[in-house]
């Protein structure tokens, strides 16, 4: 089994799941026992302040956090990505250029630096055992190198595309369904 983490998982478009339409996944741990991510791409349908204030949060107003659903699984948990120049006792380093952590210190101290770019990431991605494995054999998911400037450079929107191009593909040369010769 090759791991998939750190990395970046793209739906492809044989991916029927609306939780996984078009997304990116930030793969966190890949294991024999199964896999977690966080899902990159997709806003959060309400209002991010209205979110820190139901936390009772102060943040920083300018800031560079920003709140994002992370996943179908555990909605109301919360996983926080950021660099590294700040560490907490939660702290995981993905990479040298990149961390997640998910305690409450972690997000009060993000919140209110407001020059410290950060993504609160609302529910995560999980698969079982070998399931992840099943579906890149599938071909519901494309495995792409993890480039940690999309993480803060580049809006939701632009996500999908952008990491497609990291591997110097667009969505135009995706096929949904499989290829019939003839």
């Amino acid at each position: 089994m090759k791991s998939t983490a750190p990395g970046f998982l793209v739906a492809m478009p044989a991916l029927q799941d609306p939780n996984f339409t078009e997304t990116v996944v930030l793969m966190l741990e890949h294991t024999d026992q199964g896999a977690v991510g966080l899902v990159i791409n997709r806003p959060f349908h309400g209002s991010d302040s209205a979110i820190f204030e139901g936390l009772g949060v102060e943040l920083h107003v300018p800031t560079l956090g920003e709140v994002r659903t992370g996943g179908p699984v555990r909605a109301q948990a919360g996983c926080i990505i950021h660099p590294p120049e700040w560490t907490f006792d939660d702290t995981q380093h993905i990479t040298e250029r990149l961390c997640v952590s998910t305690s409450r210190e972690a997000l009060d101290a993000l919140a209110a630096a407001g020059d410290c770019p950060f993504r609160l990431l609302l529910g995560y991605a999980g698969w079982g055992a070998h399931q992840l494995e099943e579906e890149i054999q599938q071909g519901t998911w494309l495995h792409v190198p993890l480039s940690e400037d999309v993480l803060f450079q580049t809006e939701p929107d632009r996500v999908y595309d952008t990491v497609l191009a990291l591997v110097g593909i667009s969505r135009t040369d995706l096929v949904s369904g499989p290829l019939a010769i003839h």
